[in-house]
């Protein structure tokens, strides 16, 4: 339930925002972008299109954007066509522990060949992690430049930095 009618139009407006702050990144230091459609820039968690790419000179990264509507939904990796989401919204803090997370299916994420996959979270979440073992339930928590089953993980402040920095 948490951001029904203003998770969405926030997570738009900062999708959009993130979006023109790569393209500024992109002409002053003079990479190529390539995007991947008209809108790109709202990218979709369960689609597998990535929605854009960098060419940085010798290097190029391929970026899938995902995103959560509040922070206060937690996420989780589990393998290239799951993962896992659980909303703390409502939650009492002493029963926090007691609400599961809820699996949702996606398709694999498909990236150039050529590029280092990237996978970068617009609308940030709290808590990220990654399933150690699809047949356990132990989670390890990750941040900026940490590996998923798919690709690099960033968020995207730290993504722009990272691109930021690329060239030198």
């Amino acid at each position: 339930m948490t951001g029904c009618i203003t998770g969405w139009p926030r997570l738009l407006i900062k999708r959009f925002v993130f979006s023109r702050r790569v393209i500024l990144i992109c002409r002053k230091n003079g990479y190529k972008l390539e995007k991947n459609g008209a809108f790109w820039w709202i990218g979709k968690t369960k689609s597998a299109n990535h929605s854009f790419s960098i060419d940085c000179g010798g290097k190029k990264y391929c970026v899938k954007l995902i995103g959560i509507r509040s922070r206060n939904i937690l996420f989780g990796f589990i393998d290239r066509e799951r993962y896992e989401i659980k909303d703390y919204t409502f939650a009492i803090p002493s029963t926090t522990f007691g609400i599961e997370y809820s699996q949702k299916k996606k398709e694999a994420y498909s990236f150039d060949d050529d590029a280092v996959p990237c996978i970068v979270m617009v609308g940030n979440s709290v808590k990220v992690t990654v399933r150690e073992n699809t047949n356990t339930m132990a989670r390890t928590e990750i941040s900026s430049n940490d590996p998923t089953p798919e690709g690099l993980f960033f968020f995207a402040s730290d993504f722009l930095n990272f691109i930021k920095k690329s060239d030198e």
